[in-house]
């Protein structure tokens, strides 16, 4: 590997011009060491290595009379395919060239810790050509790592397969960056595999489609205008109501929580009650109480279904605990909070999905829904409304559904229960304009014979005949534990994943 590195090193030598400026996009998904690699280049310790990018950042810095300029863009879940990463990430991958018109290189960053596999091979393959198949012939491949002694056992094999095919498509364009040693010898060499690159496009920097940019750029501001017109709308509204709800506040409230696996149930219950509780693995209910500002809170977390799937492919278990969930708060429940992880796209499948489950509680459970979105630090945009608008018509009918109620918990920022007592005030208004109780349905067969045989068109608009999911197979089921941060834990689950597969198998 280092043979022909030092071999690419000589290439367009002897042709390479100076240059005064330098002008990088750093690119790659999430996990990476791209604020490493910033930091390296730029000498400099400015980007905070542990926080998450998520939108694009723009650094600038002289190094040896050369003006560099570094624009760092937020990255995608390292399994995910270009449809299940959030649009806005789209959006803003081609806005970084506003900020960084012309680049002479962008640096694609792989972490040499984690094993790069054929499914992360084909993630990297479709999110970078967000910018066209032109851009592999501006790519350099950063493989970053900390030292050899920590690089992962299987690196030298990875090489040689899944990012050896990577590399070629780069035209054998590569860096390996040891980022804690030797940093000045590291920079400059990376530097002089830039001015190659220059050289071997006779000083012609990195161009996007025009109308590819122009039509990004144009939905962009589209995204910005709409976010404005519904922000203000829900401002206006919560005013509104302020103003004329004269009931007094509830002495406790009664909140069910629902939404797929792993999404963040479990966050958000310790989030409002200042707990510590482990993830619900299981495919029982939990309740938790405390206290919110001295109101008494009972949230019921309820099991989740798999992504996209549809009510057939859910264990009757699983159906049978969300519609119990209905009756362990009595007299009932004030609200249920649909919770959606950010920074991931809402597509028809979702929407689907999370319809069938939701109408487990009956057709009128939307009256008493507010949608909660997890983890807002991952969301991609300045503000929720913009990623709503930016999401489309899928994601816009569900906020629509719940009558424009939404909120955004992120249990990672420190605001003096900020967020949470927002979140509470939201709950009661509504309780308070509904005055009456979520009421479970008489029975599952009820329901059943009401929900999906009795309209026509509504059994096309739930459409899950219509739509295949993806198959309930173990690999599956194991792409989502890993992107959402619990591989770890696989191994535990893998027993109640089998029996989850096999059940969803026979409906």
């Amino acid at each position: 590997m280092e043979a022909e590195e030092d071999r690419h090193e000589s290439d367009f030598s002897s042709d390479c011009p100076a240059l005064p400026e330098i002008k990088l996009i750093i690119i790659g998904s999430k996990a990476e060491f791209k604020r490493s690699a910033a930091n390296t280049i730029l000498g400099q310790e400015d980007c905070k290595v542990r926080e998450e990018i998520v939108n694009n950042e723009i650094k600038q810095r002289t190094i040896q009379n050369r003006s560099v300029t570094l624009v760092m863009t937020p990255g995608w879940w390292r399994s995910f395919t270009l449809a299940e990463s959030a649009k806005s990430l789209k959006m803003e991958i081609v806005h970084s060239l506003k900020l960084c018109p012309a680049p002479h290189a962008f640096l694609l960053v792989i972490n040499l810790h984690t094993p790069f596999t054929n499914m992360h091979l084909n993630s990297v393959l479709e999110h970078m050509e967000i910018l066209g198949e032109q851009i592999w012939n501006h790519t350099i491949v950063l493989l970053m790592y900390n030292n050899k002694e920590q690089r992962h056992e299987d690196t030298e094999q990875l090489i040689e397969k899944e990012l050896n095919i990577l590399i070629k498509k780069c035209g054998n364009r590569v860096h390996v960056f040891n980022y804690s040693v030797s940093k000045g010898i590291n920079v400059e060499k990376l530097f002089h595999k830039i001015k190659n690159l220059v050289a071997e496009h006779e000083g012609q920097c990195f161009k996007i489609d025009s109308n590819l940019f122009e039509d990004m750029e144009e939905k962009r501001r589209t995204v910005k205008k709409q976010a404005e017109e519904r922000e203000i709308e829900v401002k206006t509204k919560m005013q509104t109501l302020k103003e004329h709800l004269t009931d007094k506040s509830f002495p406790e409230l009664r909140i069910v929580l629902m939404g797929g696996n792993i999404v963040g149930k479990t966050s958000v219950v310790n989030t409002i009650l200042k707990i510590k509780q482990e993830k619900n693995m299981s495919k029982k209910c939990v309740m938790s109480e405390g206290e919110v500002d001295k109101q008494k809170v009972i949230l019921i977390d309820t099991p989740g279904w798999w992504p996209y799937a549809s009510v057939k492919e859910t264990s009757e278990p699983v159906k049978k605990e969300i519609m119990l969930s209905v009756t362990m708060c009595p007299p009932g429940p004030h609200a249920v909070l649909l919770v959606l992880r950010s920074g991931v796209a809402f597509t028809e499948a979702h929407r689907r999905s999370v319809k069938e489950h939701m109408e487990l509680m009956g057709r009128d459970v939307w009256k008493y829904c507010i949608v909660v979105f997890s983890r807002s630090d991952w969301m991609g945009t300045p503000t929720i409304e913009e990623h709503i608008e930016s999401e489309g018509e899928d994601l816009q009918w569900l906020i629509n559904k719940c009558g424009n109620r939404y909120h955004v918990l992120n249990y990672m920022e420190q605001d003096d229960g900020k967020q949470v007592r927002e979140l509470m005030e939201k709950v009661d208004m509504m309780a308070r304009l509904n005055r009456d109780l979520l009421k479970p349905v008489e029975s599952a067969k009820e329901e059943s014979d009401s929900g999906w045989g009795s309209n026509k068109s509504d059994m096309l608009e739930r459409g899950s005949l219509q739509l295949e999911p993806p198959e309930m197979h173990e690999d599956y089921v194991k792409k989502w534990l890993e992107n959402m941060e619990i591989v770890s834990n696989f191994r535990s689950l893998s027993e109640n994943i089998s029996e989850d597969v096999t059940q969803n198998q026979n409906y």
